[in-house]
C-alpha cells in the first residue's frame, strides 16, 4: 500500500472543490498541439474538467486510491482520460508525445533531493514534443511566514464525508537551512455515535526560490519562458501568491 492510499478520500475532500488554476490550464491544453500530460494527478482534480474540455489526456501518480478515486468520477461523468500508476521519476510513458505536462499545485515540493527533481524533469523532457511545454506550480515562500512554523497544531477546515464529521489539523515545522517544511495532517473522523477516529499524515515538502528553480530547469534541458506570480499571468514579485514556471525542452 502506497502511504497515500490512506487519505485519498480526504484528499480529495480537501481540495476537489478547489478551481482557481482551472482556467488556466484549460487555455494552455487549447494551445497545446498535442495530448496533456498531468503528473502527480491526485484524484483528478485538473484532469476531469480537462477531459471534459475534450482534451486528450493522461494522469501519473503514484496512490492507487487516488488513481482509483479519479478513475470513479471519470466514469460518472462519462468521461475519458489514460490513468498510469507510477513513480513520476521512473514511469514508462506512451510513446506519443505530449504538448504539454504540468505539475499542479505545489505537488513538485514532494521531490525532496536534487536527484529526485532532476529525474521527474527527465521524465518530463522526454515525453515531451520538441515544441512542448512544461508547467511547475509552486507555492511562493515568505522566510517571514516559514519562520513562525513551529509545528503547533492548527484547525485548518472541517467538512462533512460519507456521512462522518471530519476536522483537520495541521501542524508544520519549517527549516530553512534545508529548505523542507516537515507537516504533519491529523484527520479526526467522527461518526453518528460520537466516535472519533483519528489517522495522522507525515509528509515533508521541499520549497523554491525563483532563481533556484530557473537554474533547475536549465540543468535539466529546459529553456525558460516565463516566471509568472498568478494564474491570470501576473509579473512575478515578491508578494505574488504563487511561482509559476514555463518551459520548454531545450533551445
Amino acid at each position: 500500500m502506497n502511504i497515500y492510499d490512506p487519505f485519498a478520500r480526504y484528499y480529495d475532500a480537501d481540495f476537489r472543490n478547489y478551481t482557481e488554476d482551472v482556467p488556466f490550464y484549460r487555455e494552455l491544453s487549447r494551445r497545446a498541439g498535442g495530448p496533456i500530460l498531468e503528473l502527480m494527478c491526485g484524484t483528478g482534480r485538473v484532469l476531469l474538467p480537462l477531459a471534459e474540455a475534450g482534451h486528450q489526456i493522461t494522469g501519473v501518480d503514484i496512490s492507487p486510491a487516488m488513481l482509483a478515486i479519479a478513475r470513479d468520477r471519470l466514469a460518472e461523468s462519462n468521461l475519458s482520460a489514460t490513468l498510469i500508476e507510477g513513480d513520476v521519476r521512473s514511469v514508462a510513458l506512451p510513446a506519443q508525445g505530449f504538448g504539454l505536462a504540468f505539475i499542479a499545485i505545489n505537488s513538485f515540493m514532494h521531490m525532496e533531493t536534487v536527484r529526485d527533481q532532476l529525474a521527474t524533469l527527465e521524465t518530463i523532457r522526454h515525453a515531451l514534443i520538441r515544441r512542448g511545454t512544461l508547467v511547475i506550480d509552486l507555492f511562493n515562500p515568505d522566510p517571514v511566514e516559514i519562520c513562525r512554523e513551529d509545528n503547533r497544531i492548527v484547525l485548518d477546515r472541517s467538512y462533512d464525508l460519507d456521512g462522518h464529521h471530519v476536522q483537520k489539523f495541521v501542524a508544520i515545522d519549517s527549516d530553512a537551512a534545508t529548505q523542507k517544511s516537515y507537516v504533519t495532517y491529523l484527520y479526526d473522523e467522527c461518526d453518528a455515535e460520537g466516535r472519533v477516529n483519528r489517522r495522522t499524515m507525515n509528509f515533508t515538502m521541499r520549497w523554491y526560490y525563483r532563481y533556484e528553480l530557473e537554474h533547475l530547469l536549465a540543468r535539466a534541458g529546459f529553456t525558460v519562458r516565463a516566471i509568472y506570480g498568478s494564474y491570470d499571468l501576473d509579473e512575478y514579485s515578491s508578494a505574488s501568491p504563487r511561482l509559476i514556471a514555463v518551459a520548454s525542452p531545450g533551445k
